[in-house]
Parts: structure tokens; C-alpha cells; sequence
């Protein structure tokens, strides 16, 4: 069944085992009923029969970060190359054709059963070549989820916000090279969520107040914290919170290896000692404890 055409992009017939070793029962990958998440799809289309078609039960979030492929949606074909992300409705039928050697697709499957979550995706293929800034904004948000995902204390709420907030970034981006108003119907409350929930997880900036937050969406206070509270079931400091520990974590876990002083300056924090307090306080491990274990996982996977 292995083919080569003149791109180089090559279909093989599925092994029973990926080159890291992974098998059916251990993709490292976490699904419950309403969502799955895969920071890395290979071993799934490693396991897929070539040709034939599939409908996805669920909606789909498809971002290409490394690599190639040819796929079908509902018979139409598509190319995907590097920085390439495409949204696909439920019940849509997916074919997919081909993929290159070294491709690293991320991959969403969603299906939470709201109106609002009917009206972002809508019924129509969204296909988006993105820049490199929105690359670093969908990056950011697979990051965030695999970060809550993984955590013990998430719920599925957590995610389900932040699904939202990517598909409203994902209009936000169809609509300026359309120049449509796809999500021009959503109602003022939950288009502030939305928004608030997009600051809060995309920029890398110290962290805001709730002043600073309502300032720059042209609200309240009051009314944020009222919104956010009524939409979320969350405060707007348990965000904030969210997304400095968020933040902390993968600062710890860059192989460079930043010092405390410089993740305090990052997230906004006077001196080290408040990062290791707010970071114990939060997950029970100082940063160098969390350091040390993510050192460890790596040294693991680079051995297997």
C-alpha cells in the first residue's frame, strides 16, 4: 500500500506499533466524552487503514505543526502544510489521503452540545494558513489545555471555556481574511467571556488586574466580575491564577533553564520567593521540584 508521489508526501499502511513505541493502550493522550486532545497524532494515523472514509462523531480542530498532509473533507481536498489549521464540523466525512514522513499534526475533537458551541463552529470547513503570530495564539491555547488536561484538580469546564475562547480566536481570524462577521450573533455577555478568556490565555505579558482586564474590554469592573463569574462559574482571580501557574510550568520546563528571578519578572512578580510561594501553594511542588521532574520526563523520552 506504500506510495510516494511526486510531493513527497507518502502513505504507509499502519503498524501495530509506532517508532516511539506506542501502542493503542498508551498514546499518552487524554479523551473523556465530550473532548480528546492529541499534542501529537502521528501514532493515531499510524494506526488508521488508508482510503477509507471516516465521519467524525465530533467537531475537530486539525493544526499542522510540523510536516504534511492531503486530506478529504465531505469530497473536498485539501493540502495541508505547516501552519495550517482547519475546523471541521460533526458528522463530517474525513478521508485522509496521505502525510508526509515527518508530519506533527494536533488534533481537537470536541462535542459539549451547546448552542453557543453550534454557533462558533458553524457548518462549514474553516482553512487557515496562519501567520506566525497566530501560530504562537493556537500554540499557546493547545499548550494551556494539555497543561489543565493533565492536571488533577481540572474540571471539565476549564476546558470547555477554553474551546470556546480558540474558536472565537478562530473566527476572529477567518473574518479578517473574509472580511465576514461570522460570530456577530453571540450574545454581548458571553462575547465578553469569550475575549476575556482569549487576553487571559494568549498574552504573555505579567499578570493583569482586574482593573487593567476590564479597562481593556470597556467594561465595569463590577460587570466583569459578574459576567466572567455568571459565564465561567469561575472568578476572574481563579484566571489569573490559572494562567500564572500555566505560565510558571513552562517556563520551568524550557531546556534552557530560566532563573526564579527571571520567571518572576516574566509573570509579574517582585522576587523569587512570591513565585515559590504562589507555585506551592497552587500545585504542592516548589519550581525546582516540578523543574526536576520534568527533567526527568524528557531524559525518559529521548531514551525510548
Amino acid at each position: 500500500m506504500a506510495r510516494r508521489n511526486k510531493n513527497s508526501i507518502s502513505k504507509t499502511q499502519a503498524p501495530k506499533r509506532n517508532e516511539s513505541g506506542l501502542t493503542d493502550d498508551n498514546l499518552g493522550n487524554f479523551f473523556d466524552e465530550s473532548h480528546g486532545l492529541m499534542m501529537n497524532a502521528k501514532p493515531y494515523l499510524e494506526r488508521l487503514v488508508f482510503g477509507v472514509p471516516r465521519r467524525a462523531a465530533e467537531n475537530r480542530i486539525i493544526y499542522v505543526r510540523e510536516g504534511g498532509a492531503r486530506v478529504k473533507i465531505n469530497f473536498v481536498s485539501y493540502e495541508l502544510h505547516k501552519g495550517d489549521l482547519l475546523l471541521i464540523p460533526a458528522n463530517y466525512i474525513v478521508l485522509i489521503d496521505s502525510y508526509s514522513y515527518d508530519v506533527e499534526p494536533w488534533l481537537l475533537d470536541f462535542n459539549y452540545g451547546t448552542v453557543e458551541e453550534k454557533e462558533m463552529v458553524g457548518i462549514e470547513t474553516m482553512y487557515l494558513s496562519l501567520t506566525e503570530s497566530e501560530i504562537n495564539v493556537v500554540e499557546h491555547y493547545f499548550t494551556l489545555m494539555y497543561q489543565i488536561d493533565t492536571s488533577s484538580a481540572r474540571t471539565n469546564e476549564d476546558l470547555m471555556h477554553l474551546v470556546m475562547s480558540m474558536l472565537y480566536f478562530t473566527h476572529q481570524m477567518y473574518d479578517s481574511r473574509t472580511g465576514k462577521q461570522s460570530w456577530h450573533k453571540i450574545p454581548r455577555a458571553k462575547q465578553i467571556k469569550a475575549e476575556f478568556v482569549n487576553m487571559v490565555v494568549t498574552q504573555d505579558v505579567p499578570q493583569l488586574t482586574i482593573s487593567e482586564y476590564a479597562k481593556a474590554l470597556h467594561v465595569s469592573e463590577n460587570y466583569l466580575s459578574i459576567i466572567i463569574k455568571q459565564e465561567t462559574h469561575q472568578t476572574v482571580k481563579k484566571w489569573i491564577e490559572q494562567k500564572t501557574e500555566t505560565q510558571i510550568k513552562m517556563l520551568l520546563s524550557e531546556p534552557k533553564g530560566r532563573t526564579l528571578g527571571e520567571i518572576a519578572e516574566i509573570v509579574g512578580y517582585s522576587s523569587p520567593p512570591q513565585v515559590v510561594r504562589f507555585f506551592k501553594r497552587r500545585t504542592g511542588m516548589t519550581p525546582y521540584e516540578y523543574r526536576k521532574m520534568t527533567m526527568k520526563e524528557r531524559a525518559r523520552l529521548e531514551q525510548m
